[in-house]
C-alpha cells in the first residue's frame, strides 16, 4: 500500500517532471542520465511512502461436527449401545489430535416428518465458521427424512450407521379406516403391506384383523398392494382395530408390523316397545326416561280394553281401536330391542301364544324389562305363563306388602355398575312392593323389613331380563320429599339390558392418555380379582397389581409411550389400547440402511467397524485469527533519502566529465 506524504497530485507532478528531464537527457544522449533516472525514481518510490501490512495472528481448532441420531428407531435392538460407544471412540480420538474441537448436536424426536437430520446439522453449522469446519460425522441408522441433493457444506461427510449391513424390515400400513360406524354394519378398511429391503413385490402374506382381540378376517395380502377389509362394528362406543402381518425373516423389528385404531359404534334409533296393562302412575316415568333420549323410537300402548271385551256403544262411536296383537308379538317383535311390560297380567290381555313369544324373544337374545304392582299375585300372574320361562323371580306369599320402605342397595348391588351410584345414599321412601323369590339373577335392590327383592337383573339363554317389584318408582318423580334418582336407575337398567360395555358386572377396561395405560377392572367379586397381565407391544408380558378404587372396582396404571397395541388381560377377559405414532413416517421403514445418504455421505457401518478413524473423516483447515496489525515502510527515509540524493550527484558528476 502506498501514504504519499506530498499527495498524489503533487507526487504525479513531480514524477512528470523527472520524466522531462530524464527524457531530455535520453534525447541528447547526456552522460550521467540513467543515474538521475535511477536517483528521480528511488526519490519518487520515497515520496510515494510505500508500506506493507504486517499481521499478528493465533491458530483456530479445527471444528468436527458430531450430529447423533436420537430419533425413535435408534431405540431398537442395540442402536443406542452402539451410537454411544462410537461417540464414546470418537471423543477418545479427538483428545489425541491438538487443535481440534469435537462438537456434538443432538438429533430430537420429530412431531411428524421422520428423521429431520441436516435440518439439526444446519441449525449447529450456524455457529461454525466455513473456515474452521473440518468433518460433519452422522451417527444414525440411516432412515433420515430431509436429505438434501447437495450438501450444505464443504467439508467431508460421514454415516456411522448402527448396523453390520443393510437391514429389511416389513411395514403394514393403514391406508384408510374409519373412525366411526353403524352398529351391525360392516365398514371398509384398507391396508398396504411393504417389505424393505427386499424386492419381493406380490408376494402374499397372512393378515389377521381382530376387533377388541376377537379375529373378523383372515386372509392374505399381496406385498406392494392395497387390501380392503370389511371389519364389523359389533357394539356401541369404542372398540380398538387391530390388524397384523405374519413377520419377514430376519427382518429388524416387528413394532410396524401392526396397526391399530379406534372405531366408535353409532347406534342406530332403539325400537323399544312399552305395554302398559292398564293406565297407571309410572307411565310417565317410562315416557321421561324413553323420550329424554333422542336414540330411542318409542312405541308406547296402554290397555285399556282387551280384544274380547264387549263395549256397550254403537261402533262408530268407540274412538279406542283394537289393540294390535299380532302385528306386535307375532310380525314385528324381533324389530324391537327392548321390550317393556308394565304391570301386565295374563288376564286376557294376551294369548298365551304371544306370552311364549316373548319368552322365545328373550331367549334368543332380546331384552325384557318387567314392572309389577299387585296383578303379580294370584292365578293371573305373569310368572304362572310362558313368560315365567325367563323371569328371575316368582310371587310368594304374603303377596303385595304394604307400608313404608326406603329402597335399599344389596352388598352385591354396591359392586355393580348399574346401583354402585346408589349405595350408601338414603333413598325416598316407597309404600308398596311384591313379595317374591328368586330363581336367577342378581338382587341389587331390596325393600321392607324382611328385605324383599325389589331390582333383580338376569340372563335368560341369550338376552336379559329387568325385574322392578314395586309399582311405587314414579314417587321418585313427584319431587321435594319424594325426589329420588328414578330417570338415572332407570336409564342404567334400560342400558344394561342393551349391553352398554361400561355397565357389564364383570368387565375390563384399558385406556391411553397422556402417556399413561389405566387399567379399569369391575367384578361382582368381594375380593381383589388379582393383578392383570399387560402385553406391551414388543410382546413383552408383565404382571400390574390392581387396587380397589371403590366397591367392585380396581384399578391399575403404568407409563405407556411404546407405540403399537397394548393388551391387558384379566378373569378371562381382555382390553385392548393403542398407542398412536406420533411420527407415523418415522416407523415406515425401520431397517437401518445406507440408500437414503448415497451421494452425500462417506459410509462406515459400526457393526464392522466398531471403532472408526476420525482422521479419515476429516479434512484439517489450518485457520487462524488476526490478533492485530501494523504498517512497516519498504523504504527506510534516511538512507533512502541518501541514496537518491548520491545517485543525482552521480548524474550532475558524469555530465560534467563529459564536459
Amino acid at each position: 500500500m502506498f501514504t504519499p506524504a506530498l499527495g498524489w497530485p503533487v507526487l504525479i507532478g513531480l514524477a512528470a517532471l523527472a520524466c522531462v528531464v530524464v527524457a531530455l537527457g535520453l534525447f541528447t544522449r547526456a552522460r550521467g542520465t540513467l543515474w538521475r533516472l535511477a536517483g528521480f525514481a528511488l526519490l519518487l518510490g520515497l515520496l510515494s511512502g510505500p508500506q506493507w501490512l504486517r499481521q499478528t495472528t493465533r491458530p483456530l481448532p479445527d471444528v468436527a461436527l458430531v450430529a447423533l441420531d436420537q430419533s425413535p428407531s435408534m431405540q431398537l435392538g442395540n442402536r443406542t449401545a452402539m451410537a454411544t460407544a462410537a461417540l464414546a471412540n470418537l471423543q477418545a480420538q479427538a483428545a489425541k489430535f491438538p487443535g481440534l474441537e469435537l462438537r456434538v448436536v443432538n438429533v430430537p424426536p420429530a412431531e411428524a416428518g421422520g428423521t429431520a437430520l441436516f435440518g439439526a446439522i444446519n441449525q449447529a453449522l450456524a455457529n461454525i465458521p466455513a473456515a474452521q469446519l473440518a468433518g460433519v460425522v452422522a451417527i444414525t441408522d440411516g432412515q433420515v427424512s430431509d436429505v438434501p441433493k447437495t450438501l450444505p457444506f464443504t467439508a467431508p461427510m460421514t454415516a456411522l450407521l448402527t448396523a453390520k449391513a443393510e437391514e429389511t424390515d416389513r411395514e403394514l400400513r393403514l391406508v384408510t379406516a374409519p373412525a366411526y360406524g353403524l352398529v351391525g354394519k360392516d365398514n371398509s378398511v384398507q391396508l398396504e403391506v411393504f417389505d424393505h429391503g427386499v424386492a419381493d413385490a406380490g408376494t402374499p402374506v397372512p393378515l389377521t384383523v381382530a376387533e377388541d382381540g376377537v379375529p373378523v378376517w383372515q386372509g392374505t395380502a399381496l406385498v406392494g398392494q392395497v387390501v380392503s377389509v370389511n371389519v364389523p362394528v359389533r357394539h356401541a362406543g369404542p372398540a380398538v382395530v387391530t390388524a397384523s402381518v405374519a413377520a419377514l425373516p430376519g427382518e429388524v423389528s416387528l413394532v410396524n408390523d401392526q396397526v391399530a385404531f379406534t372405531l366408535n359404534g353409532i347406534t342406530k334409533k332403539l325400537e323399544v316397545l312399552l305395554i302398559s296393562g292398564n293406565p297407571n302412575q309410572s307411565e310417565r316415568s317410562w315416557r321421561l326416561l324413553l323420550k329424554s333420549d333422542p336414540a330411542v323410537e318409542l312405541v308406547h300402548f296402554t290397555i285399556l280394553r282387551t280384544p274380547g271385551e264387549a263395549v256397550e256403544a254403537p261402533p262408530g262411536a268407540v274412538a279406542l281401536v283394537p289393540f294390535p296383537v299380532a302385528q306386535l308379538f307375532d310380525i314385528d317383535i324381533s324389530k324391537f330391542d327392548l321390550i317393556i311390560l308394565d304391570e301386565f297380567d295374563a288376564d286376557g290381555l294376551l294369548p298365551p301364544e304371544y306370552l311364549a313369544n316373548i319368552a322365545r324373544y328373550v331367549q334368543n337374545g332380546g331384552a325384557l324389562l318387567v314392572q309389577v304392582g299387585p296383578e303379580f299375585e294370584g292365578t293371573q300372574s305373569l310368572a304362572g305363563t310362558f313368560l315365567g320361562a325367563v323371569l328371575p323371580a316368582v310371587p310368594m306369599a304374603p303377596g303385595t306388602v304394604t307400608a313404608p320402605f326406603s329402597p335399599q342397595v344389596t352388598e352385591l348391588g354396591a359392586r355393580h355398575p348399574v346401583t354402585a351410584p346408589l349405595a350408601g345414599t338414603t333413598l325416598a321412601p316407597w309404600q308398596r312392593l311384591e313379595a317374591a323369590t328368586t330363581l336367577t339373577g342378581d338382587v341389587l335392590m331390596t325393600g321392607g323389613v324382611d328385605n324383599w327383592p325389589l331390582l333383580v337383573l338376569a340372563s335368560s339363554a341369550k338376552g336379559r331380563v329387568g325385574m322392578l317389584l314395586s309399582d311405587q318408582l314414579w314417587l321418585w318423580t313427584k319431587g321435594g320429599a319424594h325426589d329420588g334418582p328414578a330417570l338415572p336407575l332407570l336409564r342404567r337398567v334400560v342400558h344394561w339390558l342393551l349391553r352398554e360395555p361400561a355397565l357389564e358386572p364383570e368387565f375390563l377396561a384399558a385406556k391411553i392418555a397422556d402417556g399413561s395405560l389405566d387399567i379399569t377392572r369391575q367384578t361382582l367379586a368381594a375380593s381383589n380379582p388379582g393383578p392383570a397381565s399387560v402385553t406391551m407391544p414388543g410382546g413383552k408380558i408383565l404382571a400390574l397389581a390392581l387396587n380397589q378404587t371403590a366397591p367392585g372396582v380396581y384399578s391399575a396404571s403404568l407409563p405407556a409411550t411404546a407405540p403399537g397395541v397394548w393388551q391387558v388381560s384379566e378373569g378371562g377377559l381382555t382390553a385392548y389400547a393403542a398407542v398412536s405414532l406420533a411420527n407415523e413416517q418415522e416407523f415406515q421403514d425401520l431397517a437401518a440402511s445406507g440408500v437414503p445418504l448415497h451421494g452425500v455421505a462417506r459410509e462406515v457401518w459400526l457393526g464392522r467397524e466398531a471403532v472408526p478413524d476420525l482422521a479419515a473423516m476429516l479434512k484439517r483447515r489450518g485457520s487462524v485469527q488476526v490478533t492485530g496489525t501494523r504498517d512497516v515502510p519498504l523504504l527506510p527515509p534516511l538512507p533512502t533519502m541518501l541514496l537518491a540524493v548520491a545517485l543525482l550527484a552521480a548524474g550532475w558528476w558524469r555530465e560534467r566529465g563529459q564536459d
